[in-house]
């Protein structure tokens, strides 16, 4: 498999880490997707972490973001991820290519548009993105427009601009449009997404109840989504401060491993993880299938280790056959959900394994 899904992560960190809490005595199993997650794992400074996908091309352009740090300032690297503007993406690549395992090597030679363009742009998702940016939203706000929303000095002030402004029938209708689960599944989600029928709620909903709650122009992500671009806040691993952090990081703590949930699981032994950032892979499990992997959550964590996950259109909770074996934090789970900076998933789910 070789098809670019994520060139980011949109999973808040900020709720990952609040809800993993890692130390430096985990072992951690992180879903690669974008990579961006795994990397803001990275600099809670675990023991070790093995990062997972069963698309190859998740790994790599996740182990480009981690060993380009190592050689790259942090401008350059801004500029090789397509973070900055740059016609010097290749001549950064050269450079770094070096230390990149063979298979990724390989994958970047066969796919060199990616660097090019700029790494963070190539995933299927963001080029959904982009061309929702690029040739419908136009049709709605203009670029002022689009700007004095994202920039409201405060969140009440963005609340009367969403209201008076921005929440136009047009926005509505070209929105709905572009969220509809049917299209979202051909343009913009990998293989297998939300194969379950499901009761749809309203991704214009979900995007309201953020609005009416998070200060835009400290978020990232939405930032992204309507102008390309991250604003004034990047993602964890993208900061000056944090990216000192990466630098210093000893690689080989993280491995990645293309490998699906299950099989990686399954060679894993007994009391050995301590933290699982799952993203949302129970949106690609048949009912049989996740109980399966429940069981062996159940069998490879340490008593009182910590699962994460987030469900999209699919509604998820651990099966009742494993129940004496997790425990569900409830509280924690409904005020990190007050604070996502993000509405693409329906709910955020923390579990405790006990033994």
């Amino acid at each position: 498999m070789s098809t670019l899904n994520y060139s980011q992560c949109w999973e808040d960190t900020n709720l990952l880490k609040r809800a993993l809490t890692i130390s430096n005595h985990d072992i951690v199993l992180s879903i690669t997707s974008g990579g961006d997650n795994t990397l803001a794992l990275l600099l809670e400074n675990p023991k070790k972490i093995f990062s997972i996908d069963i698309n190859s091309a998740q790994n790599h352009v996740a182990e480009l973001k981690l060993q380009s740090s190592k050689i790259l300032s942090h401008e350059e690297y801004l500029e090789l991820l397509g973070v900055t503007d740059s016609r010097k993406r290749m001549g950064y690549y050269t450079q770094v290519s070096e230390l990149l395992s063979d298979d990724a090597r390989l994958w970047f030679e066969g796919n060199t548009k990616f660097v090019e363009q700029g790494v963070i742009h190539s995933g299927k998702f963001e080029k959904y993105l982009n061309s929702f940016r690029k040739y419908v939203l136009p049709l709605v706000h203009s670029k002022r427009t689009i700007s004095q929303f994202v920039n409201q000095s405060n969140l009440q002030n963005q609340i009367s601009f969403y209201k008076k402004i921005w929440n136009t029938w047009r926005w509505r209708f070209f929105f709905s449009i572009a969220t509809n689960s049917s299209l979202l599944r051909k343009l913009a989600r990998q293989a297998g997404a939300n194969r379950q029928k499901s009761k749809n709620e309203s991704y214009l909903k979900r995007l309201e109840r953020l609005i009416y709650r998070n200060h835009l122009k400290i978020n990232p992500y939405i930032n992204y989504a309507l102008t390309g671009e991250y604003g004034y806040s990047l993602p964890d691993y993208l900061s000056k401060e944090n990216y000192a952090k990466l630098q210093k990081y000893n690689t080989s703590k993280c491995e990645f491993r293309n490998e699906d949930l299950l099989s990686f699981l399954k060679s894993t032994s007994d009391n050995s993880l301590t933290k699982y950032n799952l993203s949302d892979a129970f949106e690609f499990l048949t009912t049989d299938d996740a109980l399966e992997v429940w069981r062996e959550i159940a069998r490879t964590a340490e008593n009182g280790a910590k699962v994460v996950y987030w469900c999209n259109q699919i509604e998820h909770t651990a099966p009742r056959e494993i129940e004496q074996s997790v425990v569900p934090d409830i509280d924690l789970k409904k005020v990190l959900e007050d604070q996502d900076r993000l509405y693409f998933y329906r709910s955020f789910h923390i579990y405790t394994i006990t033994k």
